[in-house]
């Protein structure tokens, strides 16, 4: 994980010191349904969570920018509740999905301080488990596995001088998979971010 973004850092702003680079936080709100299934019980979330980072932009050319993005995403449990079977052993179960999101894209400026793109992303789960409690059993802890999921990407990119605002539509290649034959992950694979960042370093004024 770490490898990988300090290689993308490189990429994008060590190999174009000539360009107008431009690195700031930014803050915004994550969008992803899932349903948590826990044998016979389904908990259907569809929160708006929040998220902080840091993104940069470099200029690769007339009207052609590259941004890359690291934030982490403050996600809410999720709590199976109470198993309704008739032959109880499992009694609930608790979703703890914490995760970190990296994104690469390449946006064009069709209009001046407008920009729309394509990215391709990964979302790596931080000690994301769940927590299974039995009746008659010791309790289980299950991890997902793998611990990297990765997406495409379509947004569109406001400037208004300094500050940025970037709406973002992602799609999961696959459902995030967890290693348990009684918890499960579904309806995951699509999502919506809203950000808005601020150009702390290297902000031209055009």
């Amino acid at each position: 994980m770490y490898k990988l973004i300090i290689t993308v850092f490189l990429v994008l702003f060590v190999t174009h010191l000539n360009s107008q680079i431009a690195i700031g936080p930014e803050t915004g709100l994550y969008y992803r349904p899932y349903l948590f299934r826990v044998v016979s019980n389904g908990v259907r979330k569809k929160n708006i969570d929040y998220s902080i980072g840091i993104m940069g932009e470099v200029n690769l050319g007339k009207k052609l920018y590259a941004q890359t993005r690291i934030a982490y995403i403050f996600r809410d449990e999720a709590e199976s509740g109470w198993i309704r079977t008739f032959k109880p052993d499992m009694k609930d179960a608790i979703m703890i999905n914490k995760e970190m999101t990296l994104n690469v894209d390449v946006l064009y400026e069709p209009v001046k301080k407008t920009k729309v793109g394509l990215g391709v992303g990964m979302i790596h789960k931080l000690n994301a488990h769940v927590i299974q409690n039995f009746y008659y059993s010791d309790p289980q802890v299950k991890y997902f596995s793998p611990s990297a999921y990765y997406n495409m990407s379509l947004l569109f990119n406001q400037n208004l001088g300094r500050f940025g605002v970037t709406a973002r539509y992602f799609f999961l290649f696959n459902s995030e998979n967890i290693e348990s034959t009684n918890s499960r992950v579904m309806d995951d694979k699509s999502g919506f971010t809203l950000g808005i960042h601020y150009k702390l370093f290297g902000y031209a004024k055009k």
